[in-house]
């Protein structure tokens, strides 16, 4: 009954142009982390939504950053733990991974930023790895999937960056950030640092992963 609620909602959205995009692409993914929706269906109604985050920020400014910040602050990509392998596997999923995996909104599922260092005994702050306007900052969900996590936006070429296992946010939807903005922090592990990190693209009516570490610093 809620899935059928929500789809009705989407239409009203659609058909008459009411839009608070922010809301509306947040009450889509919450939808998505509770399974209310299939993913041929959330794939579906990402494109539309898509749109509609376009136009709402069409007179923001929001530009690319033609060169990105390394998410994990004080570090850069030089410091990814076995950088060929890391590399290797995102150039391989960037052609077989789909931008939903099963019910959940998750994008690069597999990949994560593993940052090698000695002695990390307190935690890193995670920065915008691009210019963006927030679109979903989830808090109070550690133990949940990805636990707390954000996803920023940017129109100029639809990216859409993600950022799982957070220990803390330091954004609220709507907050419009440039590269090298704090967004939150994570842990330290006993290697070093862990940060679920993915960036995606919209385009000719698909979702895909962009290879992100040839520009990023």
């Amino acid at each position: 009954m809620k899935k059928i609620i929500f789809i009705l909602s989407l239409m009203f959205i659609y058909v008459f142009a009411f839009a608070d995009a922010l809301q509306d692409w947040a009450d889509f993914e919450t939808q998505l982390r509770k399974g209310n929706i299939a993913s041929a269906e959330a794939e579906f109604y990402a494109k539309k939504l898509t749109k509609n985050l376009v136009d709402y920020t069409e007179d923001k400014n929001i530009i690319e950053d033609m060169t990105w910040a390394f998410p994990i602050k004080g570090y850069s990509r030089k410091d990814i733990a076995d950088i060929k392998k890391f590399y290797k596997a995102l150039v391989e999923a960037a052609s077989e991974t789909k931008f939903f995996e099963g019910d959940q909104f998750l994008g690069q599922k597999y990949i994560h930023i593993e940052v090698s260092t000695k002695n990390a005994s307190a935690p890193a702050d995670v920065v915008a790895a691009n210019n963006g306007i927030v679109i979903y900052a989830k808090r109070g969900a550690l133990n949940s999937v990805s636990g707390n996590c954000v996803w920023l936006f940017n129109p100029a070429q639809n990216f859409y960056i993600y950022y799982g296992y957070l220990r803390d946010v330091d954004v609220k939807v709507g907050d419009i950030v440039k590269t090298g903005d704090k967004i939150g922090n994570i842990r330290p592990t006993k290697k070093g640092y862990s940060l679920k990190f993915t960036v995606l693209t919209y385009g000719d009516d698909n979702f895909g992963l962009y290879p992100y570490l040839d520009d990023m610093l």
